[in-house]
């Protein structure tokens, strides 16, 4: 007897059928029609992020270092034969490097703490950090000490002016002679040997100091704080009548470079000096726009004997200058390589971000590398922005946010491969972030940043709570679960407009112990929570390598599982859509990553 397939009939008939979806690993896009986006597009992507094979909930933030008593504005990371980290709060800038609640600062009396940061490496090998802030006196740390030493000619001091603040000051010097104190401050010290240091602590008001010199004064230093620092000869810079109005620094081809403050100078110390006198470049002759100059950078471009560093330079109304070469008083070693226009930078100098040899720009058109900005026409810019994705969301964003604040940071964490966009407070606790990699975005919700920094591989965030926080550590926000949400993209399946009743929803993803994981369907563009858990795995205690038993322990987030939920509801267009809960310990990971699923409905009749 020949066996027969059975006939397809109202009865034996598949009713639900069964589709396929991706984890949305093209990121967060807005620049394409709902209606029409791609397979691995997502909706919304809230705090998971996309990877090359999957999306992964971001890991949580604890607080690091504590107690700086103001909004900490700079996380400023110094990296040398001593490793340290340092945050500037207020007019404070304090040492970090062991975390917990902070001591006495390293550094007080400042008016701002939102510096900019270089750190530069001299032939003999010894690393400094120079900091200014456009505000106040140039900063320099040696590796040891913060040293700021506001009088020149130290050596064998001679009379002379110095513009001081109404802040506290400490005098010292070696010597049998004196120092006569006039002008914002009256008083006298008296040496009284050769090799005898005598000090002067003091408070002026804000004005110009007079130093009147007798007799033998030698290592005289002048210095903010209430305690005299181990001698250094002047750490000042010269030639700019006021160096506080230095605002943005970079180091590029051997040679510390500023913009002042509300101009178009730009100032540059000798070969391989980290002080002393700075020699003037007049940009404006350069500048088609108007506008000042904002923030300074390097660029490196290949030519046909290999690599080429290039200085850049930005106005605030989005011009960009590029000049090639490493001395400005020669005519044979310096040029302009060209001027481009982009739209407004977004805050100041952290507007600049060095990616590999790239440099990129965050301006209100969206972030745009350099490569592409001498290229294409304003108008076109758009196009070629690393931010092309989320285009309308970037427009909306400048739009609401406004240009000018100065929590707009452009950073990033090659160890995860992040670039980070810090937006201002008034838009909330949000970044956009995209995988340097893929170039899919996200957001991230819930991490009140005013500034990021990356030290040792590690991720840090100053917030206003005068705390500074490490970020993509542990299991929770600080306490509170993370709460990660992801819709992927709207599909009708091929059904066109017919309605379809969706019924349940498969997931396969990666789900720790410190994990509830909640999936269903959204429908018709309206985002629809889901509150349905998906089948949970095991609770038991994350297993060891070298104590587990093969077949029995678990180790949770190193294999997929595939989960199912209950997903009720009707639409024509449908979008997968997973909530991901964390609540695990600070000190570990508890995983939440989606690689795809699969959807069972039932179709309606064609609209």
């Amino acid at each position: 007897m020949t066996r027969k397939p059975v006939q397809s009939n109202g009865r034996t008939g598949r009713v639900s059928p069964s589709k396929d979806w991706i984890a949305p690993i093209g990121g967060w896009r807005t620049d394409v029609e709902m209606a029409d986006m791609p397979k691995d597009a997502a909706f919304q992507l809230d705090n998971f992020f996309p990877e090359a094979n999957r999306v992964r909930a971001r890991y949580g933030h604890a607080a690091f270092a504590t107690g700086l008593g103001a909004s900490v504005l700079t996380v400023i990371p110094y990296v040398g034969v001593s490793n340290r980290l340092f945050a500037a709060a207020g007019g404070n800038i304090f040492d970090i490097t062991a975390g917990g609640a902070v001591g006495a600062a390293a550094v007080s009396g400042q008016s701002s703490a939102r510096w900019s940061v270089q750190q530069y490496t001299n032939p003999a090998g010894q690393e400094y950090l120079r900091l200014v802030n456009g505000l106040d006196l140039p900063l320099l740390y040696n590796g040891t000490s913060w040293t700021n030493n506001i009088l020149v000619g130290t050596a064998t001091l001679a009379t002379q002016n110095v513009a001081v603040k109404a802040v506290q000051y400490t005098l010292s010097f070696f010597g049998t002679g004196s120092v006569t104190l006039s002008g914002a401050y009256a008083g006298v010290l008296n040496g009284t040997g050769v090799g005898n240091r005598v000090t002067l602590t003091f408070t002026p008001t804000a004005g110009t100091l007079t130093l009147t010199v007798a007799g033998s004064v030698t290592n005289a230093q002048l210095e903010t704080g209430a305690t005299a620092t181990p001698y250094v000869s002047s750490t000042m810079i010269t030639g700019i009548s006021d160096s506080s109005l230095l605002i943005a620094v970079t180091a590029y081809r051997s040679r510390l470079w500023f913009i002042e403050k509300n101009s178009t100078n730009v100032w540059y110390l000798a070969t391989d000096a980290v002080s002393g006198t700075a020699t003037v470049l007049p940009v404006g002759g350069n500048m088609k726009y108007g506008g000042t100059l904002v923030a300074i950078g390097v660029w490196t471009i290949p030519v046909s004997t290999g690599l080429q560093q290039c200085l850049v330079l930005m106005s605030t109304e989005g011009e960009v200058i590029v000049y090639q070469g490493s001395d400005p008083s020669s005519a044979s070693n310096w040029s302009l390589l060209g001027t481009f226009k982009l739209g407004r930078p977004l805050g100041t100098e952290r507007c600049f971000l060095s990616v590999g040899a790239d440099l990129a720009i965050m301006t209100t058109d969206g972030i745009v590398p350099i490569t592409k900005a001498v290229q294409l026409d304003r108008g076109a810019t758009s196009l070629g922005a690393i931010t092309a994705k989320i285009g309308p969301t970037w427009r909306e964003t400048v739009m609401t946010g406004g240009t000018t604040s100065q929590e707009w940071q452009l950073a990033s964490f090659p160890a995860r491969q992040m670039a980070i966009v810090n937006l201002p407070s008034s838009l909330g606790p949000y970044q956009y972030v995209m995988n340097t990699e893929t170039g899919a975005w996200c957001r991230f919700v819930g991490l009140a940043a005013n500034c990021w920094a990356n030290w040792q591989d590690r991720l840090f965030f100053g917030s206003s709570d005068g705390t500074v926080y490490e970020a993509e550590v542990g299991a929770n926000d600080n306490g509170a679960a993370i709460d990660a949400l992801m819709v992927g993209a709207w599909n009708r399946y091929g059904e066109d407009l017919a309605a379809k009743f969706s019924k349940l929803i498969g997931v396969t993803g990666q789900i720790g112990v410190s994990t509830l994981m909640y999936a269903g369907m959204s429908f018709d563009y309206q985002v629809k929570v889901p509150t349905a858990l998906l089948s949970s795995v095991d609770s038991n205690a994350a297993a060891k390598w070298g104590t587990a038993i093969w077949g029995v322990s678990i180790f949770p987030g190193t294999s997929l599982v595939r989960k199912f939920a209950a997903a009720g509801g009707v639409g024509s267009a449908l979008a997968p859509t997973i909530r991901a809960l964390i609540s695990g310990a600070t000190g570990s990971v508890s995983e939440a990553a989606v690689v795809g699923g699969s959807v069972l409905y039932e179709k309606g009749a064609p609209i």
